[in-house]
């Protein structure tokens, strides 16, 4: 089996001290990377690429989403990652947690609103990590039973996130392996989904206009709302933009309180909604799914 064909639901058919190794030298050429693009030339899932750093930089932690998040509304201003097939959105702020009875994890700021399926957990590491393009990073991040990420969640404060790690570590789970768990796969139906076609009035838009259309939508910026829907996750900001960036095929948000990083190419479907908001997809199984609206605050 090929290094990209890796397969991580089989314990011991990935190798942790190759990964490492693997990890490191990609790192060595000095080309900006982000976990997903180093999991995916590596040919393993992110769970697995933090598996492989445990007891040097992670730790795998019980999984025990509201009690592991529970300090985090002491820990100032974090960043909070979301990604689907469209890119990733990173609110940032100060938030709080709580837990739904209808098993549905909560976070929430005066930027920002996010519901997680918590039954997705199936792996959850403290993470702390240093490298040429990002510096020293401090996050909690939360995999499916498919190595793929739920969500992560950076702090900031360094003396806070002593504290956080202080919690985390008496949450630390018995199995500290490094080598990845064996993960079933996750059902293959997302029931945060929300469909396009939920406005009969919707003015289609080309792919050939998406950027003019996103460009003339923003225009001068203003108060505005972006929603993205994940496949275990949906997370609502609301804010001010004050304006857009479009490199190489994807389209950039860098607010105050927000990251939003849009790739144009995987989307397959686009409305402008009879509100006026303007509502962007991709085409799964057959079917139309949302998964980012921007949408103008009344």
């Amino acid at each position: 089996m090929s290094e990209h064909q890796r397969d991580t639901s089989v314990p011991g058919s990935v190798d942790p001290g190759t990964v490492l190794e693997e990890w490191r030298a990609l790192l060595a050429t000095g080309e900006h990377l982000h976990a997903p693009d180093i999991a995916r030339r590596l040919g393993v899932s992110e769970a697995a690429l933090l598996a492989a750093r445990a007891g040097t930089g992670a730790v795998r932690l019980s999984v025990d989403p509201i009690r592991v998040l529970a300090p985090l509304a002491d820990c100032g201003r974090v960043l909070c990652a979301f990604a689907n097939e469209c890119g990733v959105h990173m609110p940032l702020g100060d938030v709080s947690v709580t837990a739904g009875i209808d098993g549905v994890l909560r976070i929430s700021g005066s930027h920002m609103s996010a519901e997680i399926d918590d039954g997705a957990v199936a792996e959850i590491f403290l993470f702390e990590d240093h490298d040429p393009n990002h510096g020293n990073t401090r996050s909690l991040q939360f995999f499916s039973s498919t190595g793929a990420p739920v969500f992560k969640t950076f702090v900031f404060h360094k003396s806070r996130f002593d504290a956080l790690r202080r919690h985390c570590h008496e949450l630390a789970n018995e199995d500290q392996s490094r080598v990845p768990r064996p993960l079933a796969a996750t059902p293959g139906f997302d029931p945060l989904a929300v469909s396009l076609n939920n406005d009969a009035n919707a003015q289609h838009i080309p792919g050939s206009a998406y950027q003019e259309t996103i460009s003339s939508f923003l225009g001068d910026g203003g108060a505005f709302e972006i929603e993205a829907v994940c496949r275990h996750a949906r997370v609502t900001w609301h804010g001010t933009i004050s304006g857009a960036r479009f490199d190489r095929g994807m389209l950039h948000l860098h607010e105050t309180d927000l990251r939003s990083h849009l790739r144009l190419a995987p989307l397959a479907i686009a409305h402008r909604t009879a509100k006026g908001g303007l509502s962007l997809g991709i085409s799964a199984s057959g079917s139309s799914e949302r998964r980012l609206r921007i949408g103008v605050e009344n």
